[in-house]
């Protein structure tokens, strides 16, 4: 045998392990190419569901805004009274019980299975009866933290506690994602004319599974005096 030369059976106890060696290599590329994909796959399906929620609450916005055209001139623009929930101060017409949102819920989307919208159309001229957005008011009742982040800003603005006389110097109004209406925005402009509204619409998917998805959006409508 020439020096240097392996001998034939060294060589094929050799493979086996050398075979072993590829093969786990191969696996921990395969795995890893797999998770990325994976990975790849599951960020394109969430953008790919967000972008569907945002679009079916944009839908949503929509028809609130027509239900507010179409009835501007029958608009019931009263001061409301909040005692809790949103029923008391959502938009209605005159001479009329049933809120403009009254058909605006729960809706199916069409194309997006699984997923529906709700639209509430809330009346921002509204004053508290029984609570207050500061603590230790007589009388009263603080408003939770739930119940302050559910409701529209108050226009005209009036004082934390409920009642008082409008002070035309702070008139503010806010825009949204929901906002508190502690915290109004003046747009330093002025006084703007009209009675305001918040159209709030919710997108939900997969409702009462593991897999449940919401998104809601806002904005605010000024309905001008005829």
């Amino acid at each position: 045998m020439e020096a240097g030369m392996i001998p034939f059976r060294k060589m094929k106890a050799m493979a086996l392990p050398l075979t072993l060696i590829f093969l786990l290599v191969g696996a921990v590329l395969v795995g890893g190419a797999l998770y990325v994909v994976e990975n790849m796959f599951s960020t394109s399906s969430h953008v790919v569901s967000d972008s569907q929620l945002y679009n079916a609450a944009q839908s949503g916005i929509e028809q609130g805004k027509m239900a507010i055209l179409e009835n501007r001139k029958d608009l019931d623009r009263v001061e409301r009274e909040y005692e809790g929930n949103l029923d008391k101060i959502r938009a209605i017409k005159k001479d009329s019980q049933f809120p403009l949102d009254e058909d605006l819920q729960e809706m199916p989307i069409d194309g997006l299975p699984g997923v529906e919208v709700t639209v509430d159309i809330l009346d921002c001229n509204y004053r508290l009866e029984g609570l207050s957005f500061s603590p230790n008011q007589p009388g009263k009742e603080e408003l939770s933290q739930a119940q302050r982040e559910a409701l529209p800003p108050r226009v005209p603005f009036i004082d934390g506690s409920g009642g008082g006389e409008v002070d035309d110097s702070q008139f503010l109004y806010g825009y949204s994602n929901v906002i508190d209406p502690n915290r109004n925005i003046s747009p330093g402009g002025g006084r703007l004319s009209g009675h305001h509204y918040v159209i709030r619409s919710t997108a939900t998917a997969a409702k009462g599974t593991g897999k449940e998805k919401v998104l809601s959006i806002e904005t605010m409508v000024v309905v001008t005096h005829d």
